[in-house]
C-alpha cells in the first residue's frame, strides 16, 4: 500500500498545470514552511554563518532542482568517462542513497552501499566511487587516499557543504519541474529561483523548441548579472541504443542487440526507479510488445518474491505463446541498468539468457566536454600545501 501511494504522489507531482491536483492542496502549507527552511540554510551560508568546504582540486556538481530521475547517473557516467579518457583520476562522491546497507565511507563495490553508486562503479571502472553520507568528511579522505584531479559530486545541487568550480542542474526536458509546487506538495527541492545557481543547464531525454524556451527564460529571469557569464545551456537528448544483454552488463566490450531483432517477442518489463512511466513510454516507442510493466517504488530493494512473481508471469506467458496454432517465441524481461545492479544476483540461471536493459544514453562526448569545459578549471591556492593530484606527480 505504501509504495503504491508513492508511486501515485510520483505521477501526481508531475502532472502539469500551475495548480497540483486537489488531493495535494493541503499539502501546500507543509510546502510554505519547507520553502522557510530550504531558504534560511542558504541564506546562513550566504552571509557566513555556515561554512562551505574549499577543496584543492576542481569539484564538478551533477545535480537537480527536483526529486526523481532527470538522468544524473549516466550524465555522471559520461563526464567521468570524458574525465578518464583525459587521462585525469576522478573521484566520485555519492550519498548512497537508498542503501541497503548504509557505509560511512567505502568504495561502491557492493549494490548494497547504493544502487547509482555500484552502477557508476562498474561502468567506470577506472574512477573512484567513494559511498557515505559525509561527503566533506569522504572528500578530504580520498583527497588522501587517491589522489585525484577532479571530483564529482554526484546529486550536489543541494550539497553547498562543498564548494565547487562547476555546477551543472539537469532538467527533465520532457517533466520540466512537475507542477512547480515544493515538497511535498511538488517535486521542488528548492525554488526555482536557485537556478541561478547553476554553471551549465543539461535539457536531458527529450529535447524539443518549447522547452529550451523555457528554460533559456528562466535563465535570463534567474541567472546571474553581468559582468558574470550567462548560464550555459547544452541540449542533451537521450537516444535508445538496443537492448544489453544481462550477461553483458558489466562488460566494457558489451554489444547491444538491435530493437528490431526483439519486436516479435512478448516483453515484460519491471523497474524501480523514479520515472516508471517514461521507462515505459521509451519501451512502446520503440515498438517493443510490452505486455506488462511492473513498477517497484524508487531504489526498491528486490527480493526473492519479486523475481518469483517476475518468472511466474513470463511463465504464464510462455503458455499462451506454445498454445498458438504456429507457436511463437518465448518472452523476454526488460528492465533499466540501475535495476538490474540489484536483481540479478536473484535471478535464476535458466530465465538470465531472457533478460535485458534498455540503453537509453545521452548524446554527449564527455571528452569533449571536459576539454570544452573543463580544461580551464584550476586547482585552488589553497592546493600549495603540498597537495599534488596523481597525474602531476
Amino acid at each position: 500500500m505504501l509504495k503504491s501511494f508513492k508511486l501515485w504522489m510520483t505521477r501526481q507531482h508531475y502532472r502539469t498545470g500551475s495548480l497540483p491536483n486537489p488531493w495535494l492542496l493541503p499539502l501546500i502549507p507543509l510546502s510554505w514552511f519547507y520553502q522557510l527552511g530550504v531558504t534560511s540554510r542558504l541564506l546562513a551560508y550566504q552571509y557566513g554563518l555556515l561554512k562551505s568546504y574549499q577543496a584543492p582540486v576542481p569539484v564538478i556538481s551533477v545535480g537537480n532542482l527536483t526529486t526523481g530521475g532527470t538522468g544524473k547517473t549516466p550524465m555522471v557516467i559520461t563526464l567521468a568517462k570524458g574525465l578518464v579518457q583525459s587521462g585525469k583520476t576522478v573521484v566520485i562522491l555519492s550519498r548512497g542513497y537508498g542503501a541497503a546497507q548504509p557505509v560511512d565511507y567505502s568504495r561502491a563495490l557492493d549494490p548494497a552501499y547504493g544502487d547509482e553508486a555500484y552502477l557508476i562503479q562498474e561502468q567506470v571502472p577506472e574512477a573512484i566511487v567513494i559511498v557515505g553520507k559525509n561527503r566533506v568528511q569522504n572528500l578530504q579522505r580520498s583527497l588522501r587516499d587517491y589522489r585525484p584531479d577532479f571530483v564529482i559530486l554526484d546529486d550536489g545541487f543541494q550539497h553547498i557543504q562543498l564548494e565547487r568550480d562547476m555546477n551543472i542542474l539537469l532538467v527533465d526536458g520532457h517533466q520540466l519541474l512537475g507542477n512547480n509546487q515544493l515538497l511535498p506538495a511538488g517535486p521542488l527541492r528548492e525554488p526555482l529561483s536557485e537556478l541561478g545557481r547553476a554553471d551549465v543547464i543539461f535539457i536531458t531525454k527529450t529535447v524539443n523548441e518549447a522547452t529550451l524556451k523555457t528554460v533559456q527564460g528562466w535563465s535570463q529571469r534567474f541567472g546571474p548579472i553581468p559582468p558574470k557569464p550567462p548560464i550555459q545551456i547544452l541540449p542533451v537528448p537521450f537516444q535508445p541504443a538496443g537492448l544489453r544483454p544481462m550477461g553483458d552488463f558489466a562488460s566494457l566490450q558489451s554489444h547491444n542487440v538491435a530493437i528490431e531483432s526483439l519486436k516479435t517477442r512478448p516483453v515484460i518489463a519491471f523497474s524501480a526507479i523514479a520515472q516508471t512511466n517514461q521507462f515505459e513510454q521509451d519501451l512502446k516507442n520503440l515498438g517493443l510488445n510490452l505486455i506488462q510493466h511492473v513498477q517497484f517504488e524508487d531504489h526498491h530493494v528486490y527480493t526473492p518474491a519479486d523475481v518469483e512473481k517476475l518468472t511466474a508471469l513470463m511463465q504464464q506467458v510462455q503458455q499462451v505463446q506454445q498454445a498458438q496454432p504456429i507457436p511463437q517465441e518465448g518472452p523476454i524481461l526488460v528492465t533499466t541498468d540501475k535495476d538490474l545492479t540489484k536483481v540479478r544476483n536473484l535471478l535464476p540461471s535458466q530465465i538470465q539468457g531472457q533478460v535485458y536493459t534498455l540503453q537509453m544514453l545521452p548524446l554527449l562526448d564527455g571528452r569533449w566536454f571536459y576539454d570544452e569545459f573543463l580544461t580551464q578549471l584550476h586547482k585552488h591556492p589553497t592546493a600549495g600545501a603540498g597537495y599534488v593530484p596523481s597525474s602531476r606527480r
